[in-house]
């Protein structure tokens, strides 16, 4: 008796440590196929709700790699969250991320293989002692066949790499935030007129922002000036620099501390300088002018007496 359930309680074992098995109808398409699966679930009911059913039950050929439910649920998924537009946007962006526009078999993947899922991004295959990953999610049970295409299991749901914020933009210079995150880096940099600095953070652990001050390491917000808006903890904001100037800036919640930055465009703005040294707006120059304006003046006065 004893002997019969240890037995049981190893095959037990064995079962819950192997992949899944699928098992598939060839002659009925993609949608339908992981419904019966009885491990894709949330995969039907997330297709669903995103509208995608019909396209993969097109002519095809796809190929999906297919999430089980307990990836949903490590993922903490809840589809009662995608309830506007816009957030079902997102959801069919993450599920077409799992789909290809065409048959990839086992057979077919190479260590280092990229291909471009149907949303647009680019998915990359590792192959290490036969062991077959998409991005970081391990294909448990390969080469299922539908009658429009593959389903490939997979036990992670693959993420979309984010978008660039920046796309489009020629960044001459990227901040960012020191290790700490009390300060800018770079906090100085060089730049010419025309060019555009981008300042960029994401998920740091406080909240920060860039707003334009009147001088170095001033406590002085420039009214109007060029600012980031509200502080926060992901940050992607653009400036393009079109004259000689010298920016300073600082962050909101952290300028008692000091943390500022520069940019320094051109030659700064620094105003010109005579040969003798000092500017047009020196004292020792308006002192001169004045003295050759009165000089100016009494000879003028002095000729029309003589006259």
């Amino acid at each position: 008796m004893r002997k019969s359930i240890v037995y049981t309680f190893v095959a037990c074992l064995l079962i819950a440590a192997m992949p899944y098995s699928v098992s598939a109808d060839a002659s009925e398409d993609i949608p339908a196929n992981a419904a019966a699966t009885g491990v894709h679930d949330t995969l039907v009911e997330a297709l669903t709700h995103a509208g995608l059913v019909a396209t993969l039950q097109g002519d095809g050929p796809f190929t999906i790699f297919a999430p089980t439910d307990q990836a949903f649920a490590d993922l903490g998924f809840d589809l009662s969250t995608y309830d506007t537009p816009e957030e079902n946007e997102t959801l069919a962006d993450i599920l077409l991320y799992h789909v290809y526009s065409g048959n990839v078999t086992s057979s077919e993947v190479t260590d280092g293989l990229s291909v471009e899922m149907m949303n647009g991004d680019s998915a990359s295959f590792t192959v290490v002692d036969g062991v077959v990953k998409i991005g970081d999610a391990t294909v448990t049970t390969a080469d299922v066949n539908a009658s429009n295409g593959i389903i490939h299991v997979i036990d992670k749901v693959l993420m979309p790499p984010a978008d660039d914020p920046f796309d489009g933009i020629d960044c001459a210079v990227t901040v960012g935030l020191t290790s700490d995150g009390y300060g800018f880096s770079p906090s100085t940099r060089n730049i010419d007129a025309g060019q555009t600095v981008c300042w960029s953070w994401t998920d740091a652990a406080m909240a920060h922002n860039v707003k334009q001050v009147d001088g170095f390491q001033s406590s002085t917000y420039v009214t109007g000036g060029i600012t980031s808006g509200a502080p926060a903890t992901t940050v992607a904001f653009h400036h393009t620099f079109t004259e000689n100037q010298t920016f300073y800036y600082a962050c909101e919640p952290h300028i008692g501390m000091k943390m500022h930055g520069e940019i320094i465009v051109g030659d700064g703005g620094v105003q010109p300088v005579s040969n003798n040294g000092e500017s047009e707006d020196a004292p020792g120059f308006v002192s001169s002018t004045l003295v050759l304006a009165v000089l100016g003046a009494v000879l003028f006065l002095g000729r029309r007496q003589n006259q």
